[in-house]
């Protein structure tokens, strides 16, 4: 054997570990990159149906009593009920079970989603 072979023979070991270092490396960003992708998928689509939830429930429920006698604090929680009810019942089983996995009861998730959608709507108002 001589020097030149062997420099190859120690060239082609050390590529083919790079190489293998580097496809790992590649399979990894990719499966980050899907898995990120997903979760904003699951993610914006939960907080599409909690939008929509809010605005069904003003639109069929809350616009007909807020100004008026009626509009009570028992009207306000029946109204967030409407709301989660309607969401949660949008939410695919995939939705809800990223949620319930990352953030703990989904109902609860729910109403802070509508708590926070409401806020959003109500200074957008006042601006």
């Amino acid at each position: 054997m001589n020097w030149q072979t062997l420099i190859i023979e120690i060239a082609a070991a050390i590529l083919a570990a790079i190489g293998s270092w580097v496809l790992v490396k590649v399979k990894t960003l990719i499966s980050t990159k899907i898995k990120n992708a997903k979760v904003a998928a699951l993610l914006g689509g939960a907080v599409d149906v909690v939008a929509s939830a809010v605005k069904i429930t003003y639109q069929t429920y809350v616009e007909a009593i807020k100004g008026t006698d009626a509009w009570t604090k028992e009207a306000q929680s029946a109204a967030l009920q409407m709301a989660t009810d309607a969401a949660k019942s949008k939410l695919s089983e995939e939705m809800k079970t990223y949620i319930s996995e990352n953030f703990g009861d989904v109902d609860l998730w729910l109403k802070e989603q509508i708590e926070a959608k409401l806020y959003d709507l109500k200074n957008a108002v006042s601006k």
